[in-house]
């Protein structure tokens, strides 16, 4: 399954947040959109180097814990919950078109 997302104007300033891959680097993402579902928020974001691209891979973010200094995320990898969150992000975007590739 591949995310895409297209926008035609992504020169505004959009917020970052910085996760840890498995290998220990550090690698920053654009918050695209964030949305808020049955209590839960979630991020859609872009790995930073690719903004510039017209069609580039996005990945969904889902807040796991809040403390004094940190946020932390998870990737949303359950597909019926992926697909939902999608569909509201899809609904909800104004600067962005979201498309689900299935493969």
């Amino acid at each position: 399954m591949e995310k895409f997302i297209d926008d035609e104007d992504m020169m505004e300033e959009f917020e970052t947040v910085v996760m840890t891959d498995d290998d220990g680097n550090d690698v920053e993402f654009v918050i695209i959109d964030n949305i808020m579902s049955a209590g839960e928020r979630y991020l859609l974001v872009v790995e930073k180097e690719l903004m510039d691209d017209d069609e580039t891979d996005a990945i969904i973010l889902k807040e796991i814990s809040i403390d004094e200094e940190d946020v932390t995320y998870e990737l949303v990898e359950e597909d019926a919950e992926f697909d939902r969150i999608a569909d509201l992000f899809a609904q909800s975007g104004e600067d962005y078109e979201v498309r689900i590739d299935e493969e």
